[in-house]
Order: C-alpha cells, then sequence, then structure tokens
C-alpha cells in the first residue's frame, strides 16, 4: 500500500516533465528572440556611431583645409600690406626731394 503513492507521484512528474521541458524551450526561445533584437539594435548603433565617425573626420579635414587657406590668405595680406608701405614711403620720400 506504501508504494502507491509513490508510483503515483512518480506518474504524476512524467506526466508534468515533457510540459515543463517544452515551457522551458518556449522561455528559451523568447529569450534568444530578444538577444537577437538587442544584437540587431547594438549592430545598428555601432553602423551608426562609424557614420558620425566619419562626418567627424571630414568636417575635422575640411576645416583643417580652411584653416590652412586662411593662414595663407593672411601670409598674403601681409605682405601686399609690407609693400604697401614700401610704396607709400619711397612715394613720400620722393615727394620730399622735389
Amino acid at each position: 500500500m506504501r508504494r502507491g503513492p509513490y508510483w503515483l507521484v512518480l506518474a504524476g512528474a512524467l506526466a508534468v516533465a515533457p510540459q515543463w521541458a517544452c515551457a522551458q524551450q518556449s522561455t528559451g526561445t523568447h529569450v534568444s528572440k530578444a538577444v537577437r533584437k538587442q544584437a540587431a539594435a547594438v549592430a545598428r548603433q555601432r553602423a551608426e556611431v562609424q557614420r558620425l565617425q566619419r562626418d567627424v573626420a571630414a568636417q575635422e579635414s575640411g576645416s583643417h583645409a580652411a584653416a590652412q587657406r586662411l593662414k595663407q590668405q593672411d601670409e598674403e595680406i601681409a605682405e601686399l600690406q609690407r609693400q604697401l608701405q614700401a610704396a607709400q614711403s619711397s612715394g613720400a620720400a620722393a615727394g620730399r626731394g622735389r
């Protein structure tokens, strides 16, 4: 008589085991979908970061080139100012010599 309850518990456990395994698998599938979704989001964010890094690099390059052009123009202006002062000095000296 004592064996009856044990067999009943064993039979119940065997009946529930496939359902429990199916529930675990379903949870695992749900988790793997979430993981895949997050991985895709991370990949999209990485691509966006790389695009932004390229954009920043292009802007920095353009800024550097513009700074170089401005520096060259400043040097040309300074040279023209020196030439103008020299011309004005020689013109003033020539005017006093008359």
